[in-house]
């Protein structure tokens, strides 16, 4: 370890102690169980085994997510798919995880087609360690920002299920419309003057767009299924980028109010676009356009219903390691269809709770920026303590 001023320049085996993690068999994931189970790609499951009592940094080790980095404050259980690090004495493990996701791990891995990341690896990677009391200061500014991101984020679950519910009260459960009459159907009673047809008669289809991603803004973003998968909101900020020809663009692009269906990896699974953005989206995804806004979002929460969940679990076709929906199969589905008076109606309440989402997945993706950017800045000294909380004060 070398000193420079107030900063060591320093390998990370200086700075922490690394291992792989330890397996486990799905067998032993429990819904209700005790301890989070971290993998290549953040939490996975959860357990009631112990194996990291401690807070600790995880870092993705092999495949599509490696070199990502997490931080688990929990007792928890990291598989082998991820390293553990724990912190040495006189560091921070909260400004070891800012440190870590900092350094580009991704970049250190070996092999192209399956990536790899080694304790060796890692251990050889230079940086600049400040003083305790410094890396205290710094993973405070840093975690306010984290705790914004975080706080948008339960925020934005909050509204989806406000959404979820205000479409299950109109189109599962007919609160509203019982007082006008009900009337029998295929699909049981509805109300009086609705009727019961396919999705395929709401929406057009068009699959997508063959392209490897890259992490370099080449062209637009390319929208994949793992980017609609986890959550019930697109954050382009995560989203790579592919290269297209401009006569292909126009066919691909997509607009507010298209709907995503993966159609391979995770059938079924959707996502809705909500804010103007170049991007096209992928081969494992189909795209379904409707004919207004009020159809989207009423179309959105139906992907999102259990009625479709079921229909999707059924149809799906091909072996039991690689499902798969067609884009005919995808709205081949029977639905109750309302006036369309009423679904202009239901916009007119939904649209505000999708708008306030959206607004906060774009809050937190800036915040991220300024999270990512800070801490180099202040490492090399171009930010002094100080100036960065005003920074952030400011931000919030």
């Amino acid at each position: 370890m070398v000193n420079r001023g107030s900063f060591a320049i320093c390998t990370l085996d200086s700075v922490a102690d690394f291992r792989n993690g330890k397996s486990l068999s799905p067998s032993k994931y429990s819904p209700d169980g005790q301890y989070p189970v971290y993998g290549s790609n953040g939490q996975i499951a959860r357990t009631n085994e112990l194996l990291n009592a401690s807070p600790v940094v995880v870092i993705g080790r092999v495949g599509a997510f490696c070199g990502s980095v997490y931080f688990v404050k929990e007792p928890s259980w990291v598989t082998d798919n991820a390293i553990v690090a724990t912190a040495k004495p006189g560091i921070d493990v909260h400004f070891l995880y800012f440190l870590l996701k900092s350094l580009g791990l991704n970049q250190t891995a070996i092999g192209s087609a399956q990536p790899l990341m080694t304790q060796g690896g890692l251990k050889v990677v230079t940086t600049k360690i400040p003083p305790l009391s410094e890396q205290r200061a710094i993973a405070h500014i840093l975690g306010t920002l984290d705790d914004k991101i975080e706080l948008n984020r339960r925020m934005n679950q909050t509204l989806e299920a406000m959404a979820q519910a205000l479409f299950k009260s109109w189109f599962v459960d007919f609160e509203p419309f019982r007082d006008q009459g009900m009337q029998d159907s295929p699909l049981g009673e509805i109300p009086v003057g609705w009727r019961v047809g396919k999705l395929s008669e709401l929406c057009k289809t068009q699959y997508g767009y063959t392209a490897s991603a890259v992490e370099e803004p080449v062209g637009p973003h390319l929208l994949r299924v793992t980017d609609i998968n986890k959550q019930n909101w697109i954050e382009w900020d995560k989203v790579p980028y592919c290269e297209i020809d401009d006569a292909d663009m126009p066919k691909y692009h997509l607009e507010v109010g298209d709907l995503v269906v993966a159609r391979m990896a995770d059938p079924g699974k959707s996502a809705i676009v909500e804010q103007p953005v170049e991007a096209v989206f992928a081969s494992y995804l189909v795209r379904l356009k409707t004919e207004s806004l009020a159809h989207a979002y009423f179309v959105y929460g139906f992907l999102k219903s259990q009625a479709y969940a079921d229909y999707a679990g059924g149809a799906m076709g091909g072996s039991s390691v690689q499902k798969s929906m067609n884009a005919k199969v995808i709205v081949d589905v029977s639905l109750i269809i309302p006036p369309q008076q009423v679904l202009d109606r239901f916009l007119g309440y939904v649209l505000p709770l999708r708008k306030r989402l959206a607004a906060n997945v774009e809050e937190a993706a800036t915040l991220a920026n300024i999270r990512d950017t800070l801490l180099p800045k202040m490492l090399s000294g171009e930010i002094r303590i100080k100036d960065a909380e005003k920074f952030v004060e400011r931000a919030l």
